[in-house]
């Protein structure tokens, strides 16, 4: 592997001459001259100075001063220059660093509208002495467009300025002028303009009137519009094989509307990838338009298309060595294997066998044959299969968690992974092993496979539960999936409190077959900010062989930002159990918590015994409302409303007895899910209830 450094003294250069194209004027700098006010103008950089110089003092001892800083201080100061400073500790006090800190001192003032400010500097050693003439200090006041009719001024305000006219109105005196940052934002509305379809807008460069004391600053910015040019009448020629409306559909959803080159060369490509996608692989589309030719305003475009022959997938080959067993990959493509070459089948593969985490790189690249055919070569070079991990973390719920990971995602070399896992916290042991193939036999039906042990301490009962589930499922589509389950437990309860009339078997074994299905449009798995999500369970159980019950389960989460800064989500949830004979306690629905009705600790909210232990029903429903804000950073703060019952039988299910919540959050998002503080109270709390809870967990709520 090649390394590439640059020097220091380069990569100073290298910023001096960004800075010098960004900044609008750089300040002369040179030692122990003379402050002198001046107009903002171009430098003219002196001969560089000698890279090599020997340190007139050494880092350790070389003291860095300011004088004449009114504005900022000292600490701000020192921070601006952090990496000069750090570079000067480091290497030494010479005369070409003592230069580029005052050039950087100088620049930073500049844009913090000092357009006048200058900076020299003086070794006095062991000191730098760094001389500040900041000179007037202007504010933007007042940013004027004329001879704009198409284009609002609130929106050019925000694309010259970054900011909302009303910001401008109310807080002038805060937004420095900066000549530089006005010819940018300039740039910014000619650019605007060009993609609304004004190709022959003239914006002339800002205007500038400065007051007499040099403290506020007027910019006026003169705009000649022009013809608008829209895409007008779409023609195609050449071998199109396609009929038109096809063809259309190919360029893209935005065919029409205002005239740019980069619009006409983006539809060039999709149409290109169309044919690409129907296997004509080699296929070239051109275009041509000329604005000059346009009518009202209308340009016309002629797409030629030349398709030439249509590809079919051949084999494979591969680059790389690891673990993995060749026959893995050629399997992953094997169904493609003589159809019609389709680059979104082709991203598809790739982007599946990137999510199993067995590659740390994976390229593929697609070959042409002579025979018509496409062979795909692929470079691989694998991850690291096997890892141990560690966790540690916490919930109000559960008290301190600790969790170790043991796995291996390719096991035997056919890129199946077996996790074992150990949990422990204040109420819950948990082990798991896990099995997972993506590709049953080779098809497109996944399983997971999943043993696992479990002692839990539950309010009124503690449990301890052994079983085994195995699922088997299919994607239909990008967003839906369906599978089928057969699950197998062993319970047994433990220091039961609850009254003996509400718990049923206390040692029994449950079987299960059911299904399940999902629709997924969220955006994120983890982290969603739009879309929303549907799944729905359905189940039949038997108690020590005995049919019990049967089970069905929904739930719908909603997600949906509101402008810029703002999310909401919503959720409902459902469940019914239709009992055949008596349902065991733990098979109940409880609800209360974290992530039901935040008002209520976790399963405690419902109908309890005569102790006021929970017990649970079959009966359940929760609905979530939940607006998210920024506060800063990645800490957020949350508003919500919750709303959720259970009843004890099914039959006697009432919305006349849901129970609510009100409350407020705090979540720090991370990359894997949020941390949540929240709190609800309880508007209408019964006796012997709390007025509210607290809940300390990780993730989302629904």
């Amino acid at each position: 592997m090649k390394h590439w450094s640059l020097s220091t003294t380069a990569v100073t250069g290298l910023a001096i001459a960004c800075l010098w194209l960004c900044a609008d004027a750089a300040p002369a700098v040179t030692p122990e001259s003379d402050p002198t006010p001046t107009l903002p103008s171009i430098p003219e950089f002196a001969p560089p100075l000698l890279l090599n110089e020997k340190p007139l003092v050494s880092g350790a001892a070389a003291k860095i001063e300011f004088s004449g800083a009114t504005t900022f201080n000292d600490a701000k100061l020192r921070n601006i220059l952090a990496d000069q400073l750090h570079e000067i500790q480091e290497r030494g006090l010479t005369n070409p660093r003592a230069d580029d800190t005052a050039y950087y001192l100088a620049v930073f003032y500049r844009k913090q509208g000092f357009p006048e400010a200058e900076v020299t500097w003086k070794i006095q050693a062991p000191r730098l002495l760094l001389l500040i003439h900041e000179g007037p200090r202007t504010y933007l006041r007042k940013l004027i467009f004329s001879g704009n009719k198409s284009l609002s001024e609130s929106t050019l305000y925000e694309y010259m300025l970054g900011v909302k006219k009303e910001r401008l109105k109310t807080e002038g005196d805060r937004l420095p002028f900066v000549l530089a940052n006005a010819k940018a934002g300039v740039d910014r509305v000619r650019a605007l303009y060009e993609s609304e379809g004004f190709l022959d807008a003239a914006i002339e460069d800002p205007a500038v009137e400065i007051s007499p004391d040099h403290s506020q600053a007027n910019i006026t910015i003169k705009i000649t519009e022009g013809q608008r040019y829209t895409i007008g009448d779409i023609s195609f020629a050449g071998e199109t094989l396609f009929p038109r409306a096809k063809l259309l559909t190919g360029l893209g959803p935005n065919f029409q509307g205002a005239f740019t080159f980069e619009r006409i060369n983006t539809l060039q490509r999709n149409l290109q990838f169309f044919y690409k996608s129907q296997g004509y692989f080699q296929a070239e589309v051109e275009v041509a338009s000329d604005p000059h030719q346009a009518v009202n305003g209308k340009v016309q475009a002629l797409f030629t298309v030349t398709p030439k022959h249509q590809f079919t997938f051949d084999g494979i080959t591969t680059k790389g060595e690891g673990r993995l067993k060749q026959q893995f990959l050629e399997r992953r493509f094997a169904s493609l294997h003589g159809k019609v070459y389709n680059p979104a089948q082709l991203d598809e593969r790739y982007r599946e066998l990137l999510r199993t985490g067995l590659f740390r790189t994976l390229r593929i690249n697609s070959v042409a044959q002579d025979d018509h055919t496409v062979r795909l070569d692929l470079s691989v070079e694998e991850a690291k299969a096997r890892e141990l991990g560690f966790s540690l973390g916490g919930s109000s719920e559960e008290g301190i968690e600790v969790g170790l990971r043991l796995g291996d995602r390719n096991l035997f070399g056919w890129g199946r992974p077996l996790t074992f896992s150990l949990d422990v916290s204040s109420r819950t042991l948990r082990s798991d092993l896990l099995y997972v193939d993506p590709w049953l036999f080779d098809s497109n039906f996944s399983l997971r496979s999943h043993l696992y042990a479990l002692d839990r301490d539950e309010i009124g009962y503690s449990k301890i539960e052994q079983g085994f589930r195995t699922d088997i499922s299919r994607k239909l589509t990008k967003n839906i999936e369906v599978a089928a389950f057969v699950a197998v437990r062993h319970v047994q309860l433990t220091k039961v409190l609850v009254e003996p009339a509400y718990v049923g078997p206390i040692n029994y074994k449950v079987d299960s077959v059911g299904l399940t299905q999902s629709v997924d449009y969220r955006d994120s798995p983890i982290n969603p900010s739009k879309g929303w999500i549907f799944n729905s369970a359905f189940d039949l159980d038997s108690v020590s062989e005995q049919l019990a019950f049967a089970r069905a389960t929904a739930r719908w989460s909603y997600y949906r930002p509101i402008g810029k800064n703002l999310s909401l989500a919503l959720g409902a949830r459902g469940g019914l159990i239709l009992p055949f004979g008596d349902v065991p306690l733990d098979e109940h629905y409880f609800n209360g918590g974290a992530t039901t009705v935040r008002s209520f600790r976790e399963r405690t909210l419902g109908p309890v015994d005569k102790h006021s232990y929970p017990v649970g029903g079959e009966m359940f429903s929760v609905f979530n409302a939940e607006l998210t804000f920024p506060l800063y950073g990645s800490m957020q703060g949350a508003a919500f409303v919750d709303a959720g019952n259970v009843a004890e039988k099914y039959n006697n299910f009432s919305f006349d007895g849901m129970r609510y919540a009100i409350g407020l959050g705090l979540r720090y998002k991370l990359p894997i899910g949020p941390l949540r503080l929240d709190f609800g109270a309880n508007p209408a709390p019964k006796k012997d209830e709390d007025f509210g809870a607290y809940h300390f967990t990780f993730g989302f709520a629904f």
